[in-house]
């Protein structure tokens, strides 16, 4: 109203108002979630109260609100359009997130923890559960293992961070298996995000200044990077990546924050993430009589983020062509419990039942445990041999 029952004009009065806390986000669908060939959707969330603030880009939350429409009126000016914006109202909010997403263990499970925390060759069980169908590549299977299941982070009390995520990048000769790897790694880490070197740039890996359609305002969008908080990266043809895109990952590497200052907007978000990437040497194949610094030919800054580089060959040998042409056979010939084709173990030649590798679901339970230092609802002893 802006006339009392006299005609007198109504002004507010701002002292005396009370103010409330008011936020507005959007909420996107999760990127596996969306339908097939489809973007992934998004609606508008409107917070109020003790809302505000809860969430920070990158979050996975579950909202519980009321759908509804509002009206398209802009600074008091009434409109003729016959459409409606629709909003959702929150009530409440949940972080969904590797710190707090609850991953439910049976007292099965823990027991099956346990013992396998106790053996020795832990290690070789894991290497082995990763990507079963791919033949060799020990080595870079165990780094994948202990990539997924991460360092343990520290804080110094001199205020120094040291970073316990591991990053891992592979070079070597096309069809060696490179991509399937960081497939397999993405099926088992609890949160993992995908992408390519040609077809991501710098902000879309870190995080770029927008501006709403609606109110003119400038607002902060996460990349990929930050949207995998606590988990994992996946870039695939890195070597494909322009130079000053390659750039804006140094930092999110290394200090595991992205800092933007753009458009009077300075802000730093969270990319506690590790970073596993594959690439192709220069030459297409790899040169054995160049040195390894001319076949990969990226900078040595960005080199030295990576804590282990693997060089993968294709060697021409007859006898190991023959060994992964019996692998995929045996592995098409077999079914295991759940139905499908494929055969745990790479020792493909190993008849004792005692050394079977865990099925993925039971890796994924490992992995989902978290570092020794951050709490979780398991005692210590319980994965003590698991990190």
């Amino acid at each position: 109203p802006t006339q009392d029952k006299e005609g007198n004009a109504l002004e507010t009065e701002f002292g005396l108002s009370v103010y409330k806390d008011h936020q507005t986000i959007t909420l996107q669908e999760m990127p596996e979630r969306a339908p097939m060939g489809q973007l992934p959707r998004s609606v508008e969330l409107v917070l109020d109260h003790d809302l505000v603030d809860r969430v920070k880009p990158g979050d996975r939350v579950q909202v519980v609100g009321v759908y509804r429409a509002l009206s398209s009126a802009v600074q008091g000016q009434r409109t003729t359009s016959g459409v409606f914006p629709t909003v959702v109202l929150v009530n409440d909010i949940r972080i969904l997130g590797r710190d707090s997403h609850g991953l439910v263990f049976t007292p099965n499970d823990v027991r099956t923890i346990r013992s396998m925390g106790k053996r020795g060759d832990i290690l070789d069980v894991l290497g082995r559960s990763v990507c079963p169908s791919i033949h060799g590549h020990d080595v870079i299977k165990k780094a994948l293992a202990l990539q997924l299941l991460s360092g343990c982070e520290k804080n110094l009390a001199n205020g120094t961070h040291l970073r316990g995520d591991i990053n891992i990048l592979m070079v070597g000769d096309p069809s060696t298996a490179k991509s399937q790897l960081l497939r397999s790694a993405m099926g088992i880490a609890p949160l993992a995000v995908s992408t390519t070197g040609k077809g991501s740039s710098g902000v879309g890996l870190t995080a770029a200044v927008t501006s709403d359609p609606e109110t003119r305002e400038r607002r902060l969008e996460a990349g990929a990077m930050v949207l995998a908080d606590r988990g994992l990266v996946c870039v695939d043809e890195f070597d494909k990546m322009g130079e000053n895109d390659r750039v804006a990952i140094h930092e999110a590497m290394e200090q595991q924050t992205v800092t933007i200052a753009k458009a009077g907007m300075h802000a730093s978000l969270n990319a506690r993430c590790s970073v596993l990437a594959a690439a192709n040497p220069v030459y297409g194949q790899y040169d054995r009589a160049r040195r390894v610094q001319e076949n990969i030919g990226l900078p040595d800054s960005l080199l030295s983020r990576f804590d282990l580089l693997f060089v993968v060959l294709d060697q021409m040998d007859p006898e190991n062509d023959r060994k992964i042409a019996a692998h995929v056979i045996r592995g098409h010939r077999y079914q295991n419990a759940q139905g499908s084709a494929g055969h745990d173990s790479d020792y493909d030649d190993d008849d004792d039942d005692d050394d079977e590798a865990p099925s993925p679901p039971g890796l994924t339970g490992l992995v989902g445990l978290p570092p020794p230092g951050l709490n979780s609802g398991l005692p210590p002893e319980g994965f003590s041999g698991n990190t």
